[in-house]
């Protein structure tokens, strides 16, 4: 089966890990309760009890995490960042990361909950950049945009796909098309690679 690592709605019948509110956790088999950075207060305000409450009826946590470019200023996001990994960690759910901008503030806060399942998705950046985050226990979610990174694909073909999954994210596009895309970036079987990604999205969400 076709796994999507991350999208805000399914676009085909593939296993795929939506990202929504609390209002929408129901409508999905497998469901990321979300607290977007861009959607967060100019101020801390401590998580309300029903936000516990739903994140342990959720397959996972996320999307969460941390944007210079957007949201409110970078300390606040960084302490509702700090709660929301630690709620996590407590309730052992894996967590689907947001990160534009921040990687050391991003890598900091890893640091202190290595114990996470933690997901990088929508990554786009140089070689050097995902090994640093595959170093540090991050499962790496890709999108049609980083396959069309010459240099990005390269590395992947020599260093393998460990821990590496798809999404589509806010494309409209089914996760098939972009699996079938990066199955021929990449010069490997498309259902060679399909299987592979499943057994990496089943470490990512459902192992303890």
């Amino acid at each position: 089966m076709a796994t999507d690592f991350h999208a805000h709605r399914p676009k085909s019948a593939a296993r795929t890990l939506v990202s929504c509110g609390a209002e929408e956790l129901s409508r999905y088999p497998l469901a990321s309760l979300e607290l977007h950075p861009w959607k967060l207060p100019e101020q801390f305000v401590p998580l309300p009890r029903a936000f516990r409450e739903t994140l342990n009826g959720a397959a996972a946590l996320g999307e969460i995490g941390l944007d210079r470019l957007r949201g409110p200023a970078l300390p606040v996001q960084q302490r509702y960042l700090e709660e929301l990994l630690a709620l996590a960690a407590e309730l052992h759910k894996p967590v689907v990361v947001h990160c534009v901008r921040a990687t050391e503030e991003l890598l900091g806060a890893r640091r202190r909950f290595p114990e996470l399942r933690m997901l990088f998705h929508g990554f786009r950046g140089k070689p050097e950049r995902l090994a640093r985050l595959r170093e540090h226990g991050f499962f790496i979610s890709l999108g049609v945009a980083a396959l069309n990174d010459v240099v990005l694909v390269e590395y992947l073909r020599s260093s393998g796909l460990g821990g590496i999954g798809f999404e589509t994210d806010e494309v409209p596009e089914p996760i098939e098309s972009v699996l079938g895309f990066a199955a021929e970036k990449l010069h490997i079987p498309c259902g060679e690679l399909e299987a592979r990604t499943d057994e990496t999205f089943r470490n990512f969400c459902f192992s303890e």
